[in-house]
């Protein structure tokens, strides 16, 4: 029985001419209905168009890209980019990049402990939340694998194994559940604790981290390491989106992806009325306890959508059992994975972008006096935040293009990592059902991160 799936190549034009006219009057309504005022406001939630527009036509996007393509694009076309098997990563450098990682890290833990506990007179707290937890992986988007030239976690790891102190544990594999680990120990801590700007709590969770991360890289090697922490697999798992510097995307790639969209999705949602109103009435580590509580459960929610999809997707696909290469690798959950980091990166630049824009001014300001002795070593000490830079006309757009593009990026990287997997009938299959998913997402993004 046919089922649509292998449509042959001569429509193609009647399909892409609609879906054209469709994307040009979507366009249209997005320019007729801003609100040149209110696009400025962005602080204010302005957009150029209203959120639950924005979250239709997102999904109309993604829906109409996906049918596109299973008529469209009948082979992979980007093999480089699949996820390297554990081990094949190229080696960690280990040079100048290392060392000067080491000194800032050392630096910043130096700032959070003799500095005054107070994040608006310390440079630690901006300094890792922001530019460390935002800056970096905008930062791989641009330049790719920026933390492999200078991940200070490897430094230390590689002078640690010359003085005879480590050197891998020969033959051992690490769980591929480690950097998710790391990076959700990470997210818990700017998303879940009460206290995050505090410059004493930032020293204990670079303290523990940092001992976590370099014992990890004893056990497993410096080679290991480059990629087995948070932010080395995030800066690598991100790269492999980048236009240079692209690194493979690191084993346990998906559920890195998951992690790090939980937090984000998170973020956003605590700024709901009814997470509001959950933890109205707590303080201290009470309110923590419920955060974390809500952390867990949206990580869960987001893999379970992701899982989900992949599971009715790989039903789906069973239909064409007859398709099957032998020779192409089956779980889709390795591979697939990739195809979270744009729609991860599209929640993260529309929800962090302005971010990024405050406190980056903020941190400039500090550079001039990190630990609050009155200096003004740099001249910027007398610097205020300009909150008139995030409302400019052009942060609204950035982060629609970034939440509507990310997500399109995303069905067609499912579509060209589900045809390695699978051949065409089977492979569309699994780019339907994923589609479904993503579709969710970006209109879920629409309202929480735009509106």
């Amino acid at each position: 029985m046919s089922t649509g799936l292998d449509a042959p190549a001569g429509p193609v034009t009647r399909v892409r001419r609609p879906v054209g006219r469709a994307a040009g009057l979507a366009a249209a309504l997005v320019v007729v209905l801003a609100d040149p005022a209110a696009a400025h406001q962005v602080g204010n939630g302005a957009m150029p168009a209203p959120p639950w527009l924005l979250a239709y036509l997102g999904a109309f996007a993604v829906g109409a890209t996906a049918l596109v393509l299973r008529s469209s694009w009948p082979r992979p076309r980007f093999a480089h980019r699949r996820p390297a098997a554990e081990g094949t990563a190229p080696p960690a450098p280990v040079g100048v990049g290392n060392l000067i990682g080491v000194v800032l890290l050392l630096l910043v833990l130096a700032a959070a402990v003799l500095g005054p506990d107070s994040g608006a007179a310390n440079i630690a707290p901006v300094a890792v939340l922001v530019v460390w937890w935002v800056g970096l992986p905008l930062a791989a988007l641009l330049l790719g694998d920026v933390m492999r030239a200078v991940n200070p976690f490897v430094g230390l790891v590689r002078i640690a194994e010359r003085t005879g102190a480590g050197s891998g544990a020969a033959g051992a594999t690490a769980p591929t559940w480690i950097p998710a680990a790391f990076l959700f120990t990470f997210g818990w801590f700017f998303v879940a604790y009460h206290r995050p700007g505090s410059p004493r709590a930032v020293a204990v969770l670079l303290v523990l981290y940092s001992l976590a991360a370099v014992g990890a890289g004893l056990r497993w090697g410096s080679r290991w390491l480059a990629t087995g922490e948070g932010f080395g697999a995030l800066s690598a798992a991100v790269s492999t989106v980048a236009p240079v510097r692209r690194s493979p995307a690191p084993a346990g790639t998906a559920a890195l992806m998951v992690v790090w969209l939980g937090s984000v999705v998170f973020d956003a949602f605590a700024s709901t009325p009814f997470w509001e109103d959950v933890a109205a009435d707590v303080t201290g580590w009470e309110r923590t306890l419920r955060s974390t509580a809500g952390l867990v459960w949206m990580t869960a929610v987001v893999a379970g959508l992701y899982l989900g999809a992949l599971a009715f997707g790989a039903w789906w696909a069973g239909r064409h059992r007859g398709e099957d290469d032998p020779g192409r690798p089956r779980d889709p959950r390795v591979v697939l994975g990739v195809a979270l980091v744009p729609v991860a990166l599209a929640w993260f630049v529309g929800h962090d972008l302005t971010l990024l824009l405050f406190e980056g001014q903020n941190f400039i300001a500090l550079l001039s006096d990190p630990i609050g002795r009155g200096w003004d070593l740099a001249g910027t000490i007398s610097q205020t935040v300009d909150y008139g830079l995030a409302q400019a006309a052009w942060v609204p757009w950035v982060q629609v293009t970034a939440v509507l593009g990310g997500h399109l990026a995303a069905v067609v990287i499912s579509h060209d990592a589900a045809l390695a997997l699978r051949r065409r009938r089977a492979a569309s299959a699994l780019t339907t059902s994923l589609s479904v998913a993503i579709a969710a997402s970006v209109a879920m993004a629409a309202l929480l991160v735009l509106g």
